[in-house]
């Protein structure tokens, strides 16, 4: 979804574009909203990012698969600008999904080097009900996904499987399955968000480039779901600080003091 000029000033869709997410996220299971964070803040992420992220591989074996690394981010500035956690553009059609009351309870990374391999088909949360006859539910995870580079088929990017594989009864095959459906690689350019059903199917793609291809990762909920993620750890002055908003989704995490 292209975002005009006049959303980006206003930090607010237009209503058609407004509902055309919504429904995105529901029947295809994703949607991209392109060129949304501003070039500087982009800039100061990326920087930022590289700095921690040469110091995690350098004592942290990959443990997303091979050349692939997960990694938590420090509850910092830029990490907690309030147009990355809680984007104006992004933030009403995460409520519209979640209600009013969801949460954010995942701060994060995901970035493959140069040399990296296919995931496995998955997804990035099961089902509520796996033994009981299946009826779609709405969603109550999604994820955010901020490039800090451009997605291309050359760096990895990510592979996923829309039209309605999120709300595909539990019990099948996936991987087999997969093979017979149709999928598409997400290209985008960096500072877009991509806002994606935690149920939707999905892979990273081999990273055929001379660089990483650093992606933030954030996970917005219903309230009352929990993952086995550990909470992010947030220190006082730092939520203090935070809008009205951003506080409310950062409710149930770890404050320092």
């Amino acid at each position: 979804m292209k975002i005009s000029p006049e959303e980006i000033e206003n930090q607010e869709l237009t209503d058609e574009h407004f509902e055309s997410a919504v429904q995105q996220i529901r029947g295809n299971g994703y949607v991209v909203f392109e060129n949304v964070i501003e070039a500087g803040l982009l800039k100061e992420l990326r920087e930022e990012f590289a700095a921690l992220f040469l110091d995690y591989i350098s004592k942290t074996d990959s443990n997303r698969g091979p050349g692939r690394y997960q990694m938590h981010l420090p509850f910092r500035l830029p990490f907690c600008q309030e147009s990355v956690i809680a984007n104006p553009v992004v933030l009403p059609v995460i409520k519209s999904l979640l209600n009013e009351d969801c949460i954010c309870h995942y701060f994060a990374s995901d970035t493959p080097l140069p040399g990296s391999e296919y995931q496995r088909v998955h997804m990035d949360i099961q089902h509520l009900f796996p033994d009981i006859p299946h009826q779609p539910l709405p969603a109550y995870g999604l994820v955010l996904n901020l490039p800090l580079v451009d997605f291309t088929e050359q760096n990895g990017a990510v592979e996923v499987w829309p039209g309605g594989s999120h709300l595909i009864a539990p019990g099948v095959d996936i991987l087999k399955l997969a093979e017979k459906m149709h999928s598409e690689r997400l290209l985008m350019p960096a500072g877009s968000l991509l806002l994606r059903d935690m149920r939707l199917w999905h892979r990273g793609t081999p990273n055929q480039s001379d660089e990483p291809r650093p992606n933030l990762a954030f996970i917005y909920a219903r309230h009352w779901l929990r993952t086995t993620y550990p909470k992010i750890s947030i220190p006082q002055k730092t939520y203090d600080e935070l809008s009205e908003n951003a506080q409310r989704l950062f409710r149930m995490e770890a404050l320092e003091g």
